[in-house]
């Protein structure tokens, strides 16, 4: 069993309790163009190592873009172990969160994080149940999350998208209440509520352990303004370099680079959303040249279309030569120098 505080029983080294600020890349999976579309390690291992070379602080394995719900027990533990050893590998420090997307108990999201933490992850990120909504009362969500942070052996961030939990928001004054549990470790906001990232870091009830991410990084200079800490983007899975570019500049505070580089990313990112998961995936196989099968998303959701592939390579041009003039340029973001 993995315990509090190390990676494994042998005395490794600790793990992280606090998340870094940062830019974290939730990890989009690829699998075999076979009947049974088994998960394709070798191709997956490739696009962790470019992500971890490119100086992510971060990557969440198993989350929503990298379609948990369609993953079975074992295989969300052989993705957390090749993520795990693949960054060691490239000598990236950075975090392996783990998703427990879909459980929908208590017992099932504790189950998830205790095989989460025994495949070598650092942090859970998890959704809360969703599937009867009107019980879902904030008093039974934070219940959940604090029976889940008591029970898992690493720390918990809390997962607000309300987009796949019934509609449900989540408060200000839920997650700063929630932010007190000392097993809690932050916030990703796919809610993209930037006036609660802003009241949640301006308020005396925030715990200075728990860090504050946004869900998205179109609006990446808005959520640094407010001064959320970083971001959890799906645009990073094509364009690692430039993510974490603009997140640094934009620390420095108002300049031209900054923006030109976030108009590439609300661009880019945009299009993606437009193409749902497949667009996503479509995106992310032409930025990093895999090949075009990989874009396929599991049965029963059917190939993306020829016109969002039209779409995306039009409206993301910009942005992927971007990242490969950073690429060339020999650029890695901080996530590699610390």
């Amino acid at each position: 069993m993995t315990t509090n505080g190390t990676n494994g029983t042998n005395g490794a080294s600790p793990r992280p309790r606090k998340l870094s600020p940062g830019v974290y890349c939730p990890t989009v999976t690829f699998f075999k163009s076979t009947p049974g579309q088994e998960l394709d390690l070798e191709l997956n291992a490739q696009h962790f190592e470019k992500l971890a070379q490119a100086g992510l602080h971060g990557i969440v394995v198993q989350g929503s873009t990298a379609e948990a719900v369609s993953l079975t027990p074992e295989e969300r533990k052989q993705l957390i172990s090749l993520a795990r050893a693949t960054w060691a590998k490239v000598g990236n420090p950075g975090a392996i969160i783990a998703g427990t997307v879909g459980a929908q108990s208590t017992g099932e999201a504790i189950r998830l994080a205790q095989d989460a933490a025994d495949a070598g992850a650092d942090f859970v990120l998890s959704l809360h149940p969703n599937y009867f909504p009107a019980a879902m009362t904030p008093e039974a969500i934070q219940g959940f999350f604090e029976d889940l942070a008591d029970a898992s052996p690493i720390p918990v961030i809390i997962y607000s998208y309300p987009g796949v939990t019934s509609g449900i928001v989540m408060d200000s004054d839920l997650i700063l209440r929630l932010s007190a549990h000392p097993n809690i470790a932050g916030v990703k906001h796919t809610d993209h509520d930037v006036g609660k990232m802003c009241r949640e870091m301006a308020s005396s009830k925030k715990s200075p352990d728990f860090t504050i991410l946004a869900g998205a990084s179109d609006y990446l200079l808005g959520f640094v303004a407010v001064g959320a800490q970083g971001t959890i983007t799906g645009t990073s899975n094509l364009a690692p370099r430039v993510c974490v570019k603009t997140w640094e500049l934009a620390q420095k505070g108002p300049s031209a680079e900054a923006t030109r580089l976030a108009g590439l990313i609300a661009r880019g990112e945009w299009t993606i959303a437009r193409g749902s998961i497949t667009g996503q995936k479509y995106a992310t196989i032409v930025a990093q040249g895999y090949p075009l099968e990989a874009a396929a998303a599991r049965k029963p959701i059917l190939p993306v279309p020829a016109a969002t592939r039209a779409h995306v390579d039009s409206e993301t041009a910009d942005l992927i030569a971007e990242e490969r003039k950073l690429e060339k340029e020999g650029y890695t973001g901080s996530g590699l120098r610390q």
